[in-house]
């Protein structure tokens, strides 16, 4: 009985390792044109608030995000508040976190690149494109950063700490 166990042990672990390699494996970098290029919108805006929820089948935690647009960089959307929907987050003393997903925190200035799409909890909400890599947080400075991801290989396709001005330059070059 013993050796059945570390035979399947042995299996099941194996199986965990080539899973986790190839998960990491998915996460391709996305340059400024890619991250252009796949979103139907890309907003300048402000995190007003953030609230998690069960997902509509309850097997999952969302965190639904009100963003204040201030500027719209690429496409039209003639609603002054955007929805921003997302895996994770937490609800009384359980917590999903996701990773290469970069959380929206309320107050934070960003720059969002967004595909329309059907929502976890009901109608339609905005998705970030390329997860983490869809999201840029504006400093003091107006300096645009990227955090809360990681990708295999391609780090020099992606544009991070990067005047704001600099960056919307090129997101409106790439929009068609």
């Amino acid at each position: 009985m013993s050796k059945l166990f570390v035979s399947i042990s042995s299996a099941f672990i194996f199986v965990m390792v080539i899973m986790s390699t190839y998960s990491l494996a998915i996460m391709r970098a996305m340059s400024t044109e890619d991250l252009t290029i796949e979103s139907d919108i890309v907003v300048q805006g402000e995190v007003k608030d953030v609230k998690t929820h069960w997902s509509r089948d309850g097997k999952s935690i969302i965190s639904r995000a009100l963003i204040m647009k201030q500027n719209m960089i690429k496409g039209i959307s003639g609603r002054r508040t955007l929805i921003v929907e997302y895996e994770g987050g937490e609800i009384g003393d359980i917590g999903l976190s996701v990773s290469d997903i970069s959380p929206l925190s309320e107050g934070e200035q960003v720059i969002l690149f967004l595909r329309v799409g059907k929502s976890n909890k009901d109608g339609e909400a905005f998705h970030i494109v390329g997860k983490g890599q869809g999201k840029y947080v504006i400093d003091n400075e107006g300096i645009a950063r990227k955090r809360g991801f990681s990708v295999m290989e391609g780090d020099n396709l992606i544009d991070n700490n990067i005047p704001v001005e600099e960056l919307i330059d090129k997101i409106k070059r790439h929009s068609y």
